[in-house]
């Protein structure tokens, strides 16, 4: 390669490790949710910037997760829509001011409480919402303080479900503070003073929030209602903890975080209340220069969860990112290895059952043919079958005339004479006559053929029938004779022995049956 062409891509090369350590680089971002909406704020280029969101109805109440996947999901795309990806995001959550208490602890009680372990053994009387076994604590000890402490805490059940919400958002969660304690400790390095006074009125809702704030402590935080009365309670509270305190070299400085419209309406009376650029609490609780500053003086209320899950030496900042992610790249490329080699086992197995079946392919093509030949042949065979079957039952069905008139002959009574023998079918047409002189009489000898008929075993059931009988004109000197005639018919599934058929006399229909036999045909 040139010397000339190498020089070209150096700074592309440059430019795209740069990228490369920006994408890879952590991005701390200070997320402060409300009822109704997200403020997300995150230091870039010398600049903090800011985002703001609406949050849909019902999804958050009073500092309070109700819809943990769907708030997870609305935090994530926020992200996302800033230009932060979730995967190199450390999140400092601030909880909103619904969701936190605070005491300002003095000396003695103060100076002999290490942790907030040391607290919960004593079960003071605090007026919270919520009972300190419920709770997660927080101790601040500011440097200028005489032994002062403030203490913070917030209720374990509304932590543990922003920790699932920052779970279920696969977000890093860094740290856990209480928006209005961030914003106090924000607010006394903002004024620069370490002593005097401060009047702190903030809107909250639609009322006002009064803190007041001697040397940056806080010693009494009051709620009241928006309306007429709101200047005559403010002074009434101001009067009574100055005179409390006892008179200050410095006169009372006042500081308002609201919108200006609502400075204007409600708080005209305010004497040269400050904080005129500073409407949101979220951008008060942060410093103006870099955020390592809020980062290092602010308190953690996850401390305590972490002592439970056994994290207590894993500190937000300390977490070593080198092996995690030298760990994450050995599971990742084991668990890419293992893929590949199940891949790679995969198609070996598919081609060697391809070359299996392809191996096949002529046995199974002689098979179907082997199969289809026979199939043909047990057709004809099954054909061929039926074909000498029938034959045979017609050679067999044709009946010789000489046996059957021999037949005729031995059943027919004495005194019976046979004029016609008529073969229809299956059924056989008798005619005669009887004389009428005879005993026993002719209607007696008529029925004596009908018997012997139908007890041959050619006759079918009930196969004889006297089909008529007449009796002619008397004559005086010779008597008349009886005329009849039958239908005989016959069974076409009997078949007379050969010895019948050689007794009978029939000895071609018996040369027949003998061939038919010795040839193996069923009959």
């Amino acid at each position: 390669m040139e010397l000339g062409a190498l020089i070209e891509r150096v700074p592309a090369l440059e430019r795209a490790q740069a990228g490369w350590r920006a994408l890879m680089a952590r991005q701390a971002v200070w997320l402060a949710p409300a009822s109704d909406q997200l403020e997300l704020m995150w230091w870039q280029q010398d600049a903090w910037c800011h985002r703001a969101a609406n949050l849909p109805a019902d999804i958050c109440r009073d500092g309070l997760p109700l819809q943990r996947e769907a708030l997870a999901e609305f935090i994530a795309d926020l992200l996302l829509e800033s230009g932060l990806p979730p995967t190199v995001v450390d999140l400092h959550l601030m909880l909103p001011l619904e969701a936190g208490q605070w005491r300002l602890l003095v000396p003695p009680a103060a100076g002999c409480l290490g942790s907030s372990d040391d607290l919960r053994a004593l079960q003071p009387e605090l007026g919270w919402p919520f009972p300190l076994a419920e709770a997660y604590l927080a101790l601040e000890s500011p440097e200028a303080a005489g032994g002062e402490q403030v203490l913070v805490g917030t209720e374990r059940m509304l932590l543990q479900a922003w920790v699932a919400v920052i779970e279920v958002a696969d977000l890093r969660l860094q740290q856990v503070d209480w928006l209005l304690a961030a914003a106090r400790r924000q607010l006394v390095v903002r004024l620069g003073e370490a002593g005097g006074d401060l009047v702190w009125l903030l809107q909250q809702g639609r009322g006002w929030r009064l803190l007041l704030l001697r040397h940056g402590l806080p010693e009494l935080d009051r709620y009241l209602p928006a309306g007429a009365e709101l200047e005559r309670q403010v002074q009434q509270l101001l009067a009574a903890w100055q005179h409390q305190g006892g008179a200050s070299t410095q006169p009372a400085r006042w500081w308002i975080t609201a919108p200006q419209e609502a400075r204007q309406q409600q708080l005209a009376w305010c004497p040269m209340a400050e904080g005129e650029g500073q409407p949101s609490l979220l951008a008060l609780a942060l410093p103006d220069q870099a955020p390592i500053t809020a980062a290092a003086s602010s308190i953690d209320l996850l401390q305590e969860r972490r002592q439970e899950l056994g994290l207590a030496g894993a500190e937000a900042g300390e977490l070593p990112t080198r092996p995690l992610l030298l760990r994450g790249s050995l599971v990742g490329g084991g668990v890419l290895l293992l893929t590949l080699l199940l891949l790679g086992a995969m198609g070996w197995r598919e081609a060697e059952q391809a070359r299996a079946l392809a191996a096949l392919l002529p046995v199974e093509a002689r098979v179907t043919a082997a199969e289809s030949r026979l199939r043909r042949m047990r057709a004809r065979t099954a054909a061929l079958r039926k074909d000498n079957t029938r034959l045979a039952e017609q050679l067999v069905a044709v009946r010789s005339g000489s046996a059957l008139l021999e037949q005729l002959r031995r059943v027919t009574p004495g005194g019976v004479q046979l004029q016609s023998v008529r073969v229809q079918g299956d059924a056989i047409q008798i005619s005669g006559e009887v004389a009428a002189a005879m005993a026993p009489g002719p209607l007696e000898r008529i029925n004596a053929l009908v018997l012997a008929l139908a007890a041959l075993p050619m006759s079918a059931a009930d196969g004889v029938e006297v089909v008529k009988i007449t009796r002619p004109d008397a004559d005086k000197e010779r008597p008349a004779a009886l005329t009849f005639s039958l239908r005989w018919t016959l069974d076409p599934a009997a078949r007379p022995s050969l010895a019948e058929l050689e007794a009978l006399g029939a000895d071609g229909l018996a040369a027949r049956y003998r061939l038919l036999q010795q040839a193996g045909v069923a009959l």
